[in-house]
């Protein structure tokens, strides 16, 4: 008989930083470029010098569009590299920037006036759709359409206002949506091709003050981490039995806003950043009780 647990074994005091609100990696014609998009100082690209070892400034990001950026998504849509940065101010405007082999250019306005807080890229039935959250209304479904090289406006999520964050995951080749509310329930949501409405909701999470409602998985366990800024920030693990997750474990992370995961060969390790304090840092470990 095995039991599994998160054990914490360090914390880690954070680097300074300028107003960073996203950062995300990609390899584009064996290069290596970091987007890093800012509050203030503008938004960048840098690109890995080989010859200095060290990552330079590629690109200045056209930021005219954006007022507030909170989020920053990049994906592959028809073999072409994009980002989308999420604008969430009053007057913003999401954008969605497209690789010309030179850069990454603006292609397309998204959303204007809604505050959106998150984006997630999704492949649904073999096509590619993009996913805005928003404080002011329902997040929105966009799908790629190729003819016209744009997103285009698909549908909505219902009855999921004030939405801070959307993630999806897979759980035994389903897909869901973990979607994080600051105060009230956030939820899980699972997809199905042959319902009217394209997400459903699968379970409730009541949340206080959460940022984040991050899927993670080791060793073929499937877990959710749910932040808190009021209380304890709560683990769940996946019951197959009943199709949805259960509690598993707490803990006290002051004002948690990202969990990451890192994995060796032997060992698996969650990381889980903080706004106000230290990094904390758990491993996960399975117990032979047999014994």
């Amino acid at each position: 008989m095995n039991a599994v647990t998160l054990l914490k074994q360090n914390s880690l005091s954070p680097p300074a930083g300028q107003s960073i609100v996203g950062c995300k990696s990609v390899v584009i014609q064996d290069q290596v470029f970091v987007i890093v998009a800012q509050l203030f100082g503008g938004s960048h690209i840098y690109k890995f010098d080989e010859d200095q070892s060290r990552f330079v400034k590629f690109q200045d990001i056209e930021v005219s569009k954006i007022s507030k950026p909170n989020d920053i998504e990049a994906f592959q849509m028809a073999g072409d590299w994009f980002f989308v940065i999420a604008d969430s101010s009053k007057a913003g405007l999401s954008t969605l920037y497209r690789w010309n082999d030179k850069g990454f250019y603006s292609h397309q306005s998204l959303h204007e006036w809604f505050r959106d807080t998150d984006a997630e890229f999704v492949d649904l039935d073999g096509k590619a759709h993009l996913i805005l959250a928003s404080r002011s209304q329902v997040p929105v479904i966009y799908q790629w359409n190729r003819a016209s090289q744009r997103l285009v406006l698909q549908g909505e999520i219902p009855n999921m206002e004030d939405v801070v964050a959307v993630k999806a995951f897979s759980v035994d080749a389903a897909l869901f949506l973990a979607m994080t509310r600051y105060i009230g329930d956030s939820k899980v949501l699972r997809w199905s091709k042959s319902a009217p409405q394209l997400f459903s909701e699968v379970q409730a999470l009541p949340s206080r003050g959460a940022m984040i409602l991050q899927p993670f998985s080791f060793k073929r366990r499937h877990y959710l981490a749910l932040g808190s800024d009021y209380t304890f920030s709560r683990i769940y693990v996946w019951d197959a039995d009943s199709g949805s997750f259960r509690r598993f474990k707490e803990a006290y992370i002051q004002a948690p806003r990202s969990f990451t995961t890192v994995s060796t060969d032997r060992r698996d390790f969650l990381f889980a950043s903080s706004f106000k304090g230290s990094t904390q840092i758990y491993e996960h470990i399975l117990i032979d009780l047999s014994l």
